[in-house]
């Protein structure tokens, strides 16, 4: 009687083969149906449309973004220093242009701003001085 092992185990210096794994299925195509206004057919998938009701003039622009993003830097930066010991907040200071790299993380992943407008040097910029201010005005 043969001895039951796993599949990948040594067995007195050979290594068991594992099966390749069976290529996937060719996609079924399903028959088309005709009802409907457009009889069933449709175009090729093009990617997730876009459907704005608000109109073009109110678009934020980038001086908007920065405006947003200082704000945003002084509530992250204020929570910071509600809630850090002294001694911390003064060695982060010290080291000012320089911010921590997880702070800065969390500050980016906690803005409320598009990625299109994070995307620009001008607002992430903004957030870190916002950042900043806030540290400042807590040593006060």
């Amino acid at each position: 009687m043969a001895t039951v092992r796993p599949a990948g185990t040594r067995v007195a210096g050979s290594l068991t083969r594992i099966p390749a794994p069976s290529p996937p299925p060719p996609p079924q195509t399903l028959p088309a149906q005709h009802g409907g206004p457009h009889g069933g057919q449709h175009g090729p998938y093009t990617g997730p449309q876009q459907v704005s009701s608000v109109p073009a003039q109110n678009t934020p622009t980038l001086a908007d973004a920065v405006k947003a993003a200082h704000q945003e830097g002084q509530d992250f930066g204020e929570s910071i220093a509600r809630d850090a010991p002294a001694l911390w907040l003064e060695a982060v200071l010290a080291r000012k242009p320089r911010m921590p790299s997880d702070l800065e993380a969390r500050l980016l992943q906690g803005s409320s701003l598009p990625i299109d407008f994070l995307l620009h040097d001008e607002v992430r910029h903004a957030l870190r001085r916002g950042f900043w201010d806030a540290l400042e005005r807590s040593r006060r």
